[in-house]
């Protein structure tokens, strides 16, 4: 177990001191620095109406702060993104919001920090304080936290370099939309302004009670679990309105979660969601036992596919309202091990895996119609077998009470035809018990997307 670690360290706070490399104060203390904040409000002083004023402000701060432009490099692609937006509108309108937004850090947080999530921990901070972090992240002022290595402001955007082009002028349209909607309203940063009521960051932990306690899964009835086909995988689910007040999201996350530079689903639904960026620097390394809750977080677009195929369309301001996203990582998972054993048929994976979405689907207390949403959590990148996944979680979402929506697209009709009719065959008559057990029957030396077709084999009709 780790230690907690201490409260995050903000622009605003007294202790925060720097060198003036450039000169622009006219005094700096006996240690030869100046306060950072003092500073920073003297680089937003400075006038912003053209993409090269914009950039030589960007600058100044990511070399008083960190000695060089860093992963920023030579902001071409925010430069053309800036251009796109229609530059008149972003420098008379975007940029004073930013800076107005950015300038009340004190207010919003006197102490100069903000605490770190612990497990058990929930954080509400109000829209206006969230957008107010949200500016930070744009102007890239604060430090790394500790356990991250980068990848904790919008920098990796702007550089003229970037693996997945497409995707990250994605990003920076959901950006700049979410700060257009605060320019032209500032009263939708308020609490009260959504019908969700704000914004939520919750760090869970599994808790070894109530009804995950193996000796009740023989009298617990398996929730319904339906395949779902899409023709392709898109942002809906992280909508208020798809969703509904007791659903949630299955957000497929790293260990250190967050936004990045390409198009996997944990940077899709955090990318399109401003409000959800800051959980980065108040979200530690999650452990095996951790999962992050993020409620209401507004979505800025609707994004169709994953990876090099994806699309995207402005919501309209009725539809911007955030859902319950789930970040919750699977097991990175190699190939069978010389005695030919699966590695999520081992019996310390598949717990961990149970112990995982359990408490992320025991999140929060909801009633009978309570619906979780997933793709194929685990089985992209991480290597996980679909159907030992799927029973995975229609084990877990049945200690928690929820219903279970497994969303197939096209590329995957063929599994998802496999699974309704896997579910078919014992939805209504087995308990949680029955389908561990069914689960403990696969062959240890089955190969990876194989056990699907097993199970169809060897489960009776009822």
């Amino acid at each position: 177990m780790e230690l907690p670690w201490p409260d995050l360290l903000l622009p605003c706070s007294p202790s925060w001191r720097c060198l003036d490399r450039f000169s622009l104060l006219d005094e700096e203390g006996e240690d030869g620095q100046v306060a950072y904040w003092t500073l920073l409000q003297h680089i937003l002083q400075q006038p912003v109406n053209t993409s090269a004023q914009l950039i030589d402000v960007l600058d100044t701060i990511a070399n008083t702060g960190r000695g060089s432009s860093g992963a920023a490099g030579d902001f071409g692609t925010l430069r053309e993104a800036v251009e796109h937006h229609h530059s008149d509108t972003f420098f008379s309108r975007l940029w004073p919001t930013i800076v107005q937004l950015s300038l009340k850090l004190p207010d919003h947080f006197p102490t100069g920090t903000i605490p770190v999530l612990r497990p058990g921990d929930k954080l509400n901070p109000t829209r206006d304080m969230v957008a107010c972090l949200v500016a930070h992240q744009f102007l890239c002022t604060f430090r790394v936290p500790p356990w991250r290595e980068g990848y904790h402001d919008f920098s990796i955007w702007y550089d003229s370099e970037q693996r997945h082009p497409q995707a990250v002028r994605m990003y920076l349209t959901a950006l700049f939309q979410y700060f257009e909607e605060l320019s032209a309203d500032p009263m939708s940063a308020s609490p009260g302004n959504s019908v969700d009521g704000g914004v939520e960051f919750s760090l869970h932990a599994f808790d070894n009670t109530g009804d995950f306690v193996t000796g009740k899964w023989d009298q617990i009835r398996l929730r319904n679990l339906t395949v779902v086909f899409v023709q392709s995988f898109s942002t809906e689910q992280q909508e208020l309105a798809h969703q509904g007040h007791d659903g949630a999201v299955v957000v497929s996350a790293n260990k250190d979660i967050g936004f990045g530079q390409s198009a996997t689903q944990e940077e899709l639904f955090m990318g399109n969601c401003p409000e959800a960026c800051p959980a980065v620097l108040l979200t530690p390394t999650l452990q095996d036992d951790q999962t992050l809750t993020v409620c209401g977080a507004r979505p800025m677009l609707r994004i169709l596919g994953q990876r090099r195929e994806v699309s995207w369309e402005k919501l309209g301001p009725g539809e911007r309202q955030g859902g319950r996203m789930l970040l919750m990582d699977a097991l990175e998972l190699d190939e069978a091990d010389e005695l030919g054993t699966l590695p999520d048929l081992k019996q310390e994976n598949i717990l961990r895996e149970i112990r995982k979405a359990y408490t992320a689907f025991s999140s929060w207390t909801s009633g009978d119609a309570s619906t979780v949403w997933t793709g194929l959590w685990g089985c992209g990148a991480f290597n996980g077998d679909p159907a030992i996944k799927v029973i995975i979680m229609w084990i877990a979402a049945s200690l928690a009470g929820k219903e279970l929506r497994l969303l197939c697209d096209a590329s995957q009709s063929d599994f998802g035809d496999k699974c309704g009719r896997f579910a078919k065959k014992v939805n209504s008559t087995w308990t949680v018990r029955e389908l561990e057990d069914c689960l403990k029957a696969i062959p240890q030396g089955i190969r990876r997307l194989e056990t699907m077709d097993w199970l169809l084999d060897n489960v009776p009709d009822f």
